[in-house]
């Protein structure tokens, strides 16, 4: 932590523009990814929420920090996928972002569901799909070889490099963790990361006073992916659970100025016929929708829902005045996803902007119409 006026210079001198995230509109109005803020968000399962949080807070800040020789690293808590999985996940953001590489072309006279080139996946990466004579389909000597280069030149320096047993042999800038904790345990692992990184200063009744970091310029950002999924502590219940690592990243953002960034479910409520009637093409997930928990939209700096206005549980025919189907009932953008500002410290809201996801390269781009 520094003082006002330490702050005020910083400010001064472009020191707190924050980190892109990709999107240029709602980094706009986020002002960039920012230290000792905190960020939610909130979608339904399977809109793409943990892929987002991927992309725009770790995928592309990495990429921009190593350009600009920023100091940055991620405190990964993935309760749902395994570390494996998200490698090869991030592997297939970097075929297309390195090489523009999105798209495969099967050996000849080997097709897949009729098609002969098909989009370059994790799946395709491990060798778990089959062909339509249910072999496996193996990749090419020449993806092998783009592959390695990939694992050494962007996934080794994002993960670490771990031995054939799973224990790591170098670090990297992610420091990953599976095993799940109850708010208390995840709370003590990043104060002593903290810590150990930097200076404590305390009263003499032990009370924080102030912290100073060991590198003033890092960005240490914290990804909760999810938040329902914390272990349960001192008997408390789910909303309970939320809410406690809710209030001790609070503490954490304040006190050592860590960035937080939350990802957790909505409730079914949306899909209720009355309020579908109520709000009709105008509908979006509110703060009210989050699951199990009222404290996460107060203590986000920001808090974010995901929207997928496609889905057909919802039966809508247009979005906040977007046409989404013909009159045969084809979508007219197979991969939009809407994207809610729906609780702000710093900048009026609600806001709403359009994004397409590319799922098979674990990316984004915004939708300007």
């Amino acid at each position: 932590m520094s003082n006002f006026i330490i702050e005020f210079k910083k400010g001064q001198t472009s020191q707190n523009m924050g980190i892109p995230l990709g999107l240029p509109r709602i980094q706009k109005k986020l002002n960039g990814i920012q230290k000792g803020r905190i960020y939610g968000f909130a979608s339904a399962p399977k809109v793409g929420k943990s892929t987002f949080v991927d992309y725009a807070f770790l995928l592309e800040p990495y990429l921009y920090c190593l350009e600009n020789k920023i100091p940055i690293e991620w405190i990964y808590f993935s309760f749902e996928m395994d570390r494996i999985s998200k490698e090869f996940d991030f592997a297939c953001y970097f075929f297309m972002k390195d090489y523009n590489i999105t798209q495969y072309t099967l050996p000849e006279g080997v097709t897949r569901d009729g098609e002969s080139v098909i989009r370059i996946n994790s799946d395709l990466l491990r060798g778990r799909l089959l062909d339509d004579n249910d072999n496996p389909i193996k990749v090419s000597t020449e993806l092998e070889e783009i592959l390695k280069k990939i694992y050494y030149n962007r996934i080794i320096p994002l993960f670490g490099e771990y031995a054939e047993n799973g224990v790591q042999i170098r670090q990297g800038k992610i420091t990953f963790i599976e095993k799940r904790e109850n708010p208390t345990g995840l709370w003590k692992f990043i104060k002593t990361h903290a810590e150990l990184n930097g200076t404590t200063k305390r009263d003499e009744y032990g009370r924080f006073v102030s912290y100073t970091p060991n590198d003033s310029h890092k960005y240490t950002i914290v990804i909760t992916d999810h938040l329902r999924k914390i272990v349960p502590e001192r008997m408390f219940n789910k909303k309970e659970t939320v809410d406690k690592y809710s209030e001790y990243t609070c503490e954490l953002r304040n006190d050592y100025g860590y960035t937080f960034v939350h990802i957790i479910h909505l409730n079914r409520s949306l899909s209720d016929v009355e309020r579908l009637k109520h709000f009709k093409e105008d509908i979006y997930p509110s703060s009210d929708d989050i699951k199990d928990t009222g404290n996460i939209s107060e203590d986000c700096n920001y808090l974010f829902t995901l929207f997928n206005p496609n889905d057909g549980k919802y039966g809508l025919k247009s979005h906040f005045g977007l046409k989404l189907r013909n009159d045969e009932g084809a979508v007219y953008y197979e991969n939009l996803r809407t994207i809610h500002l729906v609780e702000s410290r710093h900048c009026e809201f609600p806001l709403h902007f359009r994004i397409e996801i590319d799922g098979a390269s674990k990316s984004f781009k915004e939708l300007t119409i």
